[in-house]
């Protein structure tokens, strides 16, 4: 069985889409996509190249316009991600049941976390956090939307307010000086003695 070469007509069509595609990706981003527009504007560039070969002949001396190849790191909107990002971690931050839940979270047992998915909930606003420091503009605008979270955050605190609570741990360096810490308050020392 021969496979039958596509007609000109449908490389072009394809052309015509991909250039489309290149585009937009260029002015507005690809926010489905795990990784950076300029990553995704280099594949179709190549892919634009092929077609170019297939549709231009060996005779053929008409150029097809091919976008520029970009830089990988490059990322549309990146200073409209960046602020949006800002303002919702900022949002997180100051909502008082995001800090009544990391208040919470030392003195939940493992179960507890698993069952109210709180420390998962924590985890995305600090993740947010990083990806804000590092400049991470995929994760920025994957989950920096203000309010994205806002909702799950309300919820998992609800959560929250009804759990038996076992005692805050106290830290190796507080144990070491409350051992320390062996006088009474209030009680007079042999140094206190001393005369200066």
């Amino acid at each position: 069985m021969m496979v039958q070469a596509k007609p000109p007509e449908t490389w072009e069509q394809e052309f015509a889409r991909l250039s489309y595609e290149w585009e937009k990706i260029y002015a507005y981003g690809d926010a489905a996509s795990m990784c950076t527009d300029g990553i995704l504007l280099n594949r179709i560039r190549i892919e634009l190249l092929g077609i170019e070969k297939k549709i231009n002949g060996p005779d053929d001396d008409r150029r097809l316009k091919i976008p520029p190849k970009v830089q990988e790191s490059f990322m549309a909107c990146a200073e409209k991600i960046r602020a949006q990002a800002q303002s919702a971690v900022q949002e997180y931050l100051a909502m008082e049941e995001y800090r009544y839940m990391q208040a919470v979270l030392p003195k939940m047992t493992p179960k507890q976390k698993r069952d109210t998915h709180a420390l998962e909930v924590s985890g995305k606003v600090m993740g947010l956090e990083d990806a804000l420091a590092e400049d991470n503009l995929v994760v920025l605008r994957e989950y920096g939307s203000p309010g994205m979270l806002t909702e799950l955050i309300v919820e998992t605190a609800k959560k929250l307010q009804n759990l038996p609570l076992k005692p805050a741990a106290v830290s190796e360096k507080k144990q070491e000086d409350m051992q320390e810490d062996w006088q009474v308050e209030g009680q007079m020392s042999i140094y206190d003695l001393a005369v200066t």
